[in-house]
């Protein structure tokens, strides 16, 4: 489903952005009563890492006015059902999205540097044109597409000397690894191997 910016509306950005969370393993929750928002066009998503707070308005004055007491209900929700001490209550992010052109840049960059609560991530405008950048947005969320044969890849560490291999020597480069697992010199690795 690839729609150009005529027919991006807040519905079709969250009905994009439940497709690509759920394809990727988060649980998305129904209960429309976890966050007090009155906004239609709202999602609640959590994997075994994070919980996002998503939310698409029609027009760039809504979002300005209400992105706030949407961060402010996340940190609730996170305060009510996670321990401080659970790695999750650190990894809460709102994801704010509406398709109309922002006349104040410089505001949507103060929302974005804003990371006093949650972190921010905000798409709109020019940056949000079809469903394929929802998808794009939604990038850091997802899990890594690995290089084929690479699936089963338990520290992607074991990834660098294959991938950097047109580069550096695989020997060179499995060096510097080798060197950073053990928490010595990488150069020390280097000038040993010759």
């Amino acid at each position: 489903m690839l729609l150009d910016d005529h027919s991006l509306t807040p519905s079709v950005i969250i009905a994009a952005a439940r497709s690509v969370l759920t394809k990727n393993g988060f649980r998305i929750s129904e209960d429309r009563t976890a966050l007090d928002i009155n906004n239609s066009y709202l999602l609640l998503a959590e994997d075994e890492y994070s919980v996002l707070a998503l939310a698409a308005y029609e027009t760039w004055t809504e979002l300005a006015e209400e992105w706030s007491v949407l961060q402010g209900e996340l940190v609730a929700l996170l305060s009510r059902r996670l321990a401080r001490s659970s790695p999750k209550a650190w990894d809460g992010y709102v994801v704010l999205f509406c398709p109309t052109v922002v006349p104040d840049r410089a505001a949507l960059r103060a929302i974005e540097r804003d990371t006093s609560r949650v972190r921010k991530i905000v798409a709109a405008g020019d940056a949000l044109r079809t469903t394929k950048d929802v998808e794009r947005i939604l990038d850091p969320f997802l899990p890594l597409d690995l290089p084929s044969g690479q699936a089963q890849l338990q520290d992607v560490l074991d990834a660098i000397p294959e991938l950097l291999k047109e580069d550096v020597s695989v020997a060179a480069t499995q060096a510097v690894v080798d060197a950073f697992r053990a928490m010595e010199p990488p150069l020390q690795r280097l000038h040993d191997l010759g």
